[in-house]
């Protein structure tokens, strides 16, 4: 879980507020199970919850 939230900062400059985490690793996994890549998924995630 952490990997994930130090990959958005790290590709994306994007830091995820403690009350979005839950529902930003839901959304990360859920576009993994659909094949998507790790970059592409937490792209999507950040689009999603509009983070950015």
């Amino acid at each position: 879980m952490e990997k994930v939230l130090e990959l958005s900062r790290a590709f994306y400059g994007v830091l995820v507020p403690r009350r979005f985490r839950k529902n930003f690793i839901n959304k990360v996994a859920e576009h993994l199970n659909e094949r998507y890549s790790i970059e592409t998924a937490i792209g999507l995630a950040i689009k999603e919850l509009k983070l950015r």
